[in-house]
Formats: structure tokens, sequence, C-alpha cells
């Protein structure tokens, strides 16, 4: 009866449709460029232990 309450109070909020464009948005940026750019900055070690790899 609880958990029907949660659902039901969670529908009519629209918390679905909020958390849809949530994790659509964080999608978008992972895919980005400057995402990109900003993994390999905090991470340089990781470019080239992938390139090590590759190479062998």
């Amino acid at each position: 009866m609880i958990g029907g309450s949660t659902e039901f109070f969670m529908i009519k909020t629209g918390f679905y449709d909020k958390v849809t464009v949530l994790e659509a948005e964080k999608r978008a940026w992972e895919n980005s460029p400057e995402a990109k750019a900003v993994r390999n900055a905090l991470n340089p070690r990781g470019h080239q232990d992938a390139e090590a790899r590759k190479d062998s």
C-alpha cells in the first residue's frame, strides 16, 4: 500500500518525466567532445595506457 502510494505520487508530480530529461542530458554530456577533453585532462595516463596496449 505504501509502495503504491509512492508510485502514484511520483506519477502525479512528474518525477519520471524529470528523471528522463536529466538522464538524457547526462548521456548527451558524457558523449560530447568537451566531456572527453575533461576526462583526458583529469586522467592523462589513461590515454597513454590505452596507446601502449594498442601498440603491443
